[in-house]
């Protein structure tokens, strides 16, 4: 199944409160792209324990900061690594309740440190090997820069060779979006009878 929308927030707000509905206090969840860490903080206050992933050092540096501000340290797990290597940190046997990935670079970083599309196709496929059987994996995605237009088609190539009846599909616009703007995909995993 197959939808859209529009939405006037950004898509990090609209990413957070379209899985806020999905957790609770005993979900386990991952944060696949940690970046400055608001989607680690925002996974900490609303679910058990988050698995975060980053490939830069700086990355865990701040989002360490965010969350030790916030009194979360103890809910997270920072993981010094790229997302393509989920499987080797987290056991088969736990289950995601969400998977966040917000591709990219890091904001304030450097710009030349981006999410590959190879990487993040491995990642995809095995973020649903831990996804729960009612879980929400929400990617998203920048065209605008070097490198962004490919990993997006990847994304949409993906997730189009999901079967349909296992995963509900939202792409979520800006109501000002362009050929450079971001897109938000959110993929619900449909519990089957």
């Amino acid at each position: 199944m197959l939808s859209t929308r529009f939405t006037q927030h950004s898509l990090v707000t609209e990413a957070h409160k379209t899985i806020q509905g999905a957790l609770s206090a005993d979900s386990m969840t991952l944060d696949a792209t940690m970046g400055n860490g608001h989607d680690t903080l925002f996974l900490a206050r609303h679910s058990a324990k988050v698995y975060a992933f980053d490939i830069q050092q700086a990355a865990l540096d701040t989002t360490y900061q965010q969350v030790g501000k916030h009194h979360f340290t103890d809910k997270v797990v920072l993981i010094h690594d790229s997302h393509e290597r989920i499987c080797l940190h987290i056991p088969a046997d736990k289950k995601m309740g969400v998977i966040m990935f917000n591709l990219g670079y890091l904001p304030r970083g450097d710009t030349a440190i981006i999410t590959k599309t190879m990487s993040t196709l491995s990642a995809l496929d095995q973020a649903l090997k831990i996804l729960s059987p009612n879980g929400i994996i929400s990617i998203l995605c920048y065209p605008g820069h070097t490198g962004g237009q490919e990993e997006m088609t990847t994304v949409t190539n993906w997730y189009q060779q999901l079967n349909s009846h296992q995963f509900a599909i939202t792409i979520i616009h800006s109501m000002q979006e362009t050929d450079q703007s971001p897109r938000l995909f959110i993929l619900q995993a449909l519990v089957q009878d």
